[in-house]
């Protein structure tokens, strides 16, 4: 993994640890949906007979039939005067396996150059048909491309007003690390200098001058706090 990935994955960990979930809830989920879970991140991974929305959703409904529970018992209880009631068993939702395997259905059609994880899409539950879903899946794509599309432009604009700011030269690491700061506020020494390969002593350096940029207001504002 390089530096920017591994920073990227530190920061991320910083609002939801996985592996805390994982220790958390990990052991509980594999001794339920391990083997169904191998089972269905194999079937996710299939090549599709056509790379359109419809066949993803038509592998959805299969994995979803794939997943129905046995029929169980139910149970019966009898209340403290006499009556008796007969209640339904207790079934966990296995959708949530379906949805996280969706974003590598998306990157095995040719719908994404890579997995984006976030790019779940799934409803909480199934519409009646598979063409209901490939209309909800085609909604949710372009209201998330949407979204990074005006994301990208804010931070392609402010990585542009950087160059202009600083005045740097080509070899100057300055622009480089605004372009860092944009996506990740707050960097200390330490990681400057393991991201931009530079001394500790030329990234607090560096930071300095940052820090004295945006002072004077040349520094650009993170894009999510942007008006």
């Amino acid at each position: 993994m390089d530096r920017i990935s591994l920073a990227t994955l530190h920061t991320l960990r910083s609002v939801l640890d996985d592996r805390a979930e994982a220790a958390a809830y990990g052991s509980d989920d594999l001794a339920h949906f391990g083997p169904l879970w191998r089972q269905i991140k194999a079937s996710a991974d299939e090549p599709f007979p056509l790379a359109d929305l419809l066949s993803i959703a038509e592998r959805v409904f299969a994995l979803a039939a794939l997943t129905e529970p046995a029929p169980a018992s139910s149970a019966d209880v009898v209340s403290f005067d006499g009556r008796s009631f007969e209640l339904p068993p207790r079934q966990r939702d296995r959708l949530w396996l379906i949805a996280v395997a969706v974003p590598r259905m998306l990157f095995r059609a040719g719908f994404t150059s890579r997995v984006i994880p976030s790019l779940v899409l799934l409803p909480k539950f199934l519409p009646p048909s598979p063409a209901e879903l490939a209309e909800i899946l085609a909604v949710a794509i372009g209201r998330a491309a949407r979204a990074s599309l005006r994301e990208l432009d804010a931070i392609e604009r402010a990585a542009s007003r950087t160059l202009s700011d600083h005045g740097v030269t080509k070899r100057s690491k300055a622009p480089l690390l605004a372009r860092l700061l944009l996506s990740y506020p707050g960097l200390q020494p330490a990681a400057v200098a393991r991201l931009l390969g530079v001394t500790p002593q030329g990234a607090r350096k560096l930071l300095a001058t940052s820090g004295s940029s945006a002072a004077h207001g040349e520094r650009p504002r993170h894009p999510s706090t942007s008006t």
